[in-house]
């Protein structure tokens, strides 16, 4: 048996005819910038998330650094994060300019951890940047409440998360801006690099629009009028638009989102229910919450045997995401990482995400679960 943690030719084959045609249809109308797929799947996927505005960038990160700039987030203040996450999250805080200030997260979804929160903030503290650690909301509510009670902003890692709810309300609709990619191994998955930032405020959306184009208002660049329209740069801004290629291929892919996350969440469930009585920790998702396992991690002792083991059996295993950030090259010389962070440290050294994409079945789900019950 071999199984890979990841097999992107299934989605592929399944849209194919439509995938192509989108592709072809860009291809042929030769508008490969500043072209009408970027609007209209941005259009649609704020409607399908239950949103006013969402601005396509291209990359998760890219959108978590948009966001800052345009809530005005620079050098000099904080950003309250975690260090259990993917780099993007943390390099975000400091390409704006700012100190990212990592808290310890909570022990059963590895989410950050309001009560530290709380304690973190300073007068230099600007937001809060949680992560939906593998699919699980992080405590919004809780998050919301010390956001209002100190006047911050709350930019949201959902990178991991679409499509995830706490008590019927959306991710989407919870952060001031809420940051999700579209990287090829998401539930939302394009052919290559592309995100979104995601907001009810039409200020800060148009804000964000200027930021990815160059600093430009975007309706220059549409409209019949043949003569050139002047330059005009009202901020200086980057290059982190999404393409009309990948707008095009996501806009296919859009109106299945539903299946798609319900088919990770069914093969979760094969799992947690085929390694009951294993000596596995299962994901725990919390009442209210609506996890979407774009990872299914689990906590094993002697991670690394077991690992092994799974290897030898064919199948693929990932650790995401361990060593945490504060015990990474890029940060351990850094005053952060000379704090304490217990819990983000014990799940490092005890996860592993189990292949859980639209390439598996219940029955190969079953058998990864057997073969993870024998390695322990």
């Amino acid at each position: 048996m071999q199984v890979p943690i990841h097999d992107h030719t299934v989605l592929y084959r399944r849209y194919k005819p439509a995938l192509d045609a989108a592709v072809a249809r860009v291809l042929a109308s030769g508008q490969l910038d500043w072209g009408p797929e970027v609007p209209a799947f941005e259009d649609a996927f704020a409607r399908w998330l239950g949103a006013t505005h969402a601005v396509g960038t291209n990359s998760g990160t890219a959108a978590l650094k948009v966001a800052l700039r345009a809530l005005g987030v620079g050098p000099g203040d904080e950003v309250i994060t975690v260090p259990n996450s993917d780099i993007g999250s943390t390099a975000a805080i400091h390409h704006v300019g700012a100190t990212a200030v990592w808290v310890d997260v909570e022990p059963d979804t590895g989410n950050i951890n309001p009560a530290l929160v709380a304690t973190a903030v300073t007068p230099r503290t600007a937001a809060i940047l949680p992560v939906d650690l593998y699919g699980h909301p992080a405590d919004l509510a809780a998050l919301r409440t010390i956001a209002e009670r100190h006047g911050l902003a709350i930019v949201e890692d959902a990178c991991l998360a679409l499509g995830a709810a706490i008590d019927g309300r959306p991710v989407g609709q919870w952060a001031d801006i809420t940051c999700f990619s579209f990287a090829p191994t998401k539930h939302l998955g394009a052919y290559g690099s592309a995100g979104a930032a995601v907001t009810d405020d039409g200020a800060l959306a148009q804000r964000m629009q200027r930021l990815v184009g160059y600093g430009q208002n975007r309706e220059r660049h549409y409209g019949d009028n043949l003569a050139a329209a002047p330059l005009e740069h009202l901020s200086e801004g980057l290059n982190e638009r999404l393409d009309e290629l990948q707008a095009a291929m996501l806009r296919v892919k859009l109106p299945h989102l539903r299946e798609i996350i319900d088919g990770y969440i069914a093969r979760a469930a094969v799992y947690t229910d085929s390694l009951a009585g294993a000596a596995v920790r299962t994901p725990v998702i919390r009442p209210g919450a609506i996890h979407t396992f774009r990872n299914y991690v689990v906590h094993v002792e002697a991670r690394d045997h077991v690992q092994r083991r799974l290897a030898d059996a064919g199948i693929a295993t990932a650790l995401n995401y361990a060593p945490p950030l504060h015990r990474q090259p890029a940060y351990r010389e850094t005053s952060a990482a000379a704090e304490s962070f217990p819990v983000a440290d014990r799940l490092g050294e005890t996860l592993l995400a189990l292949p859980i994409g639209p390439h598996l079945d219940g029955p190969i789900c079953q058998r990864v679960a057997q073969a993870l019950a024998a390695a322990v």
